[in-house]
């Protein structure tokens, strides 16, 4: 059968639903969340306000970021090597000749491995801040049950 624009390729239930633009369905909930949780965030500033700074960080806080540190780096590292694998498989399969299955391998694994990967990224980051800044930023929590409590905002975005 030869290649080209005039064939049409018939889609198989057990193929991946693709939405806009080839994004994954996992990617566009991904985003709709993104955009509710971002949304939700700028009522609550605009409701609340920012509550006042706690001065007295948690030396324990500042710690257990440092050692979450390596425990991101080394699952970065681990999606860093399912990419690769991914991406070898592929390759591995073009030499073959069976570019069919190159296009099966490609979906289910490297669109999450990225968008996977780019998540410790930003978690890296954030426990690097608290790290390097002694805690970054730190508010109060005054509503929370039990009593006010200290709240990190980038441990907050790190786990958003």
């Amino acid at each position: 059968m030869q290649k080209g624009a005039e064939e049409v390729k018939e889609v198989k239930k057990d193929e991946i639903v693709k939405g806009a633009d080839g994004l994954t369905w996992t990617m566009v909930a991904l985003l709709v969340y993104c955009g509710i949780t971002s949304f939700g965030l700028l009522i609550g500033l605009m409701a609340g306000g920012v509550s006042p700074r706690v001065q007295n960080v948690d030396v324990h806080e500042v710690w257990h970021a440092g050692t979450a540190i390596l425990l991101v780096c080394s699952a970065a590292m681990t999606e860093m090597c399912f990419l690769a694998a991914s991406s070898a498989n592929r390759q591995l399969l073009k030499d073959m000749d069976m570019d069919t299955a190159v296009d099966e391998i490609k979906l289910p694994g490297s669109d999450d491995s990225w968008l996977t990967l780019a998540e410790y990224c930003c978690k890296l980051l954030t426990g690097a801040y608290i790290w390097w800044f002694s805690g970054g930023v730190v508010h109060e929590d005054a509503l929370a049950l039990g009593g006010s409590r200290p709240v990190y905002v980038a441990r907050f975005a790190q786990w958003s």
